[in-house]
């Protein structure tokens, strides 16, 4: 196949985890033997090119120097810089020629982006792992979710699905067409990294032709050195905390620099209680506030911030530490999350978004109430008083993390893209 890559950002310039995987999936596609062409951005200023890839850098960005600053520009300066974006686009569309425009992360893109590709006779399946598409079609959904369920009390509930019926009627119509030669056109088909997005975008109103929920994988390389005991700390009397993700304000770490301060060491049978904060400091905004938050905690002796590390040396992290929190506010489907479990720590993660798909509560893991530094502090607690829990849960999550291998993704996605409905 002749496959159109298109992203916002690509690798050596990224921000998470959604550029990375997108680079990872181009790479293991073009290893099968696919035409892979990948239209991004220059934004960050880093160039490299890839085996099998023609990666064109010729996208603008709608934010500033940084990822984080907003756009400087005008009303006039946006217009122009979004007429730039479609010329490229048409451009590469009309010389590729694609089989399938497969389109990944499009934040600080326009939405005329998305109209054109519709508009367009070439068949476009979008990467939905979060909440960019859902922003350009429905801002007021997206912002609601966030002010009262995000950041509020609110609870998401999923709509129900749609009658079997509508998606039967659907496709015997595009099947006529097909035979009377008609290119179907205006609807976009979507992958869904998680059930959650699935039913994120139903709940604002964003349907899509087809669809298929693929769980996000990553690769999971054997262990080289026996596993630690997980019944006992890492360290004797000593129990050692990690937090390790982005440095924004959806991965809640302030809940477990919160957390920490409420657990006190005695009563859960050891001399100290530490917090290793691993994470990118490239929202600024957000680090000086955490920063002085840090500051400002009575146990600010107790924790520790260290730069991000490769995805290589995930397994040594984490085998130095005795348990993985993951406090997000808002988290669609995390690898970092799926790293920890195959690499067997007991992990707590917060109850929202794609983690209970991941973390099933009592057997791979452990669940907290969302943003709630007690509720954080007491399942923590339960677990450091639990050494047989603590090794159920490190056995489980590796049990459970083999579901969400890179390779099982990278079929489903293949077989997806080559199907014709």
């Amino acid at each position: 196949m002749r496959i159109l890559f298109l992203s916002n950002l690509y690798p050596p310039n990224v921000v998470g985890g959604y550029e990375r995987l997108c680079h990872e999936v181009a790479s293991d596609f073009a290893a099968r033997g696919h035409e892979i062409t990948v239209l991004t951005s220059a934004h960050g200023g880093k160039v490299a090119e890839y085996p099998g890839q023609r990666v064109l850098r010729t996208l603008e960005l709608l934010t500033g120097s940084e990822i984080y600053i907003p756009f400087p520009g005008t009303a006039e300066d946006r217009a122009a810089v979004n007429a730039r974006n479609l010329e490229r686009l048409r451009a590469v569309l009309d010389e590729v020629r694609p089989d399938v425009v497969f389109a990944w992360n499009l934040f600080f893109l326009d939405a005329s982006i998305l109209d054109a590709l519709e508009a367009s006779p070439y068949r476009t399946v979008v990467m939905l792992t979060d909440n960019w598409l859902l922003v350009m079609r429905n801002p007021a959904f997206v912002a609601d979710f966030f002010r009262e369920i995000v950041h509020g009390p609110g609870r998401f509930v999923p709509p129900p699905p749609p009658p079997a019926w509508r998606a039967m009627a659907g496709r015997a119509k595009r099947r006529l067409q097909r035979l009377a030669g008609i290119t179907p056109r205006g609807q976009l088909q979507a992958v869904f990294g998680a059930r959650f997005m699935r039913d994120f975008y139903a709940a604002g109103g964003t349907y899509f032709r087809s669809h298929r929920v693929i769980h996000n994988g990553v690769r999971q390389s054997p262990r080289t050195g026996p596993a630690p005991d997980r019944a006992a700390t890492v360290r004797p009397g000593h129990l050692r905390l990690l937090f390790a993700g982005r440095l924004v304000d959806l991965k809640g770490a302030d809940t477990a620099v919160e957390a920490l301060s409420l657990l006190n060491p005695s009563e859960l049978g050891v001399e100290r209680i530490t917090l290793t904060i691993v994470g990118d400091g490239q929202d600024h905004a957000y680090l000086e506030r955490f920063r002085a938050l840090l500051a400002a905690s009575p146990r600010a002796a107790d924790m520790v911030m260290e730069p991000v590390v490769p995805e290589a040396e995930l397994p040594a992290l984490f085998d130095r530490h005795d348990i993985y929190l993951f406090p997000s506010l808002y988290e669609p489907f995390s690898l970092t999350l799926i790293h920890a479990l195959a690499c067997g720590i007991p992990t707590i993660a917060s109850d929202i978004g794609g983690n209970p798909e991941i973390v099933e509560d009592g057997r791979s893991g452990l669940l907290f109430r969302k943003g709630d530094p007690a509720s954080l502090a007491e399942t923590i607690a339960r677990l450091a008083r639990d050494p047989a829990l603590r090794q159920r849960l490190a056995l489980g999550g590796q049990e459970v993390s083999r579901q969400f291998t890179f390779e099982r993704m990278t079929e489903a996605m293949e077989r997806f893209l080559k199907t014709a409905e």
